[in-house]
């Protein structure tokens, strides 16, 4: 799954900076991302009030109910030299019940992320919530395919009319063993795949689309948005062929 979690400035400055390297939520209801979160799911931090500033993936979660305040107090003991926890957060959360312990890998810059719903006081949310037709091509960087009964049929997505929205070393030869690099694509819902672009077929290497495609209905006519999130990844979406696009 895919989660945005809003974090202050001084927190973000510490992810970055490589001296936070454990999220902590505390809440006195089970409210995500409390059960929710999962090694391997990709997180991105947005700033309160402010932008996107960084992308990490989950390595270790630990989820505890039933806290005490004196059990608040020994977490507080044991990892706040990695979560970086300010005297007022532990204070603010001194009567929590539930506890969810992230463990991040791969942190890294990111001033893009999906587009998401107005979060009206939320400080998370889990992208697998949302409705699956999402309209991540009404931002400026993001670009789509138009797919066709034959991608359906094939498991396949050809990249010919945008191959140039992609960085050159991601496109390889005809055979595996001629693969570059590998782009790597965060699918909306899940999973996140690695794959290259076959340059004499300008097409996505993968063939990972057909459990995805039949996930989410996809038909002929309905668009793959890719929207950039760093240099080397994408998120991917779908959007209904017939939706008005402003």
């Amino acid at each position: 799954m895919i989660h945005v979690a809003v974090l202050y400035r001084p927190y973000i400055d510490a992810l970055l900076a490589g001296r936070k390297t454990i999220e902590c939520r505390l809440t006195r209801q089970p409210r995500a991302p409390y059960d929710v979160v999962e090694p391997g799911d990709r997180i991105f931090f947005k700033q309160s009030a402010g932008p996107y500033r960084a992308a990490a993936v989950a390595e270790h979660v630990i989820c505890e109910d039933k806290l005490t305040p004196g059990r608040v107090r020994q977490i507080r003991r044991d990892y706040n030299e990695l979560i970086c926890g300010e005297p007022a957060f532990w204070n603010a959360k001194r009567n929590s019940r539930y506890c969810t312990l992230i463990w991040l890998k791969h942190v890294q810059p990111s001033s893009t992320g999906p587009a998401i719903r107005p979060l009206q006081g939320l400080a998370w949310l889990t992208l697998d919530d949302a409705p699956t037709w999402t309209k991540q091509d009404r931002t400026d960087q993001s670009f789509h395919v138009v797919l066709t009964p034959g991608n359906l049929r094939n498991n396949s997505i050809y990249v010919s009319g945008i191959i140039d929205r992609f960085p050159k070393w991601s496109i390889g030869g005809a055979t595996k063993r001629q693969a570059a690099d590998p782009l790597t694509l965060i699918l909306h819902g899940g999973p996140s795949i690695e794959t290259d672009i076959v340059g004499p077929r300008t097409m996505l290497r993968t063939r990972a689309w057909g459990s995805w495609f039949k996930r989410h209905g996809a038909r002929a006519g309905d668009r793959v948005v890719f929207t950039p999130v760093d240099e080397t990844t994408y998120f991917v979406a779908l959007a209904r062929g017939d939706s008005t696009q402003h």
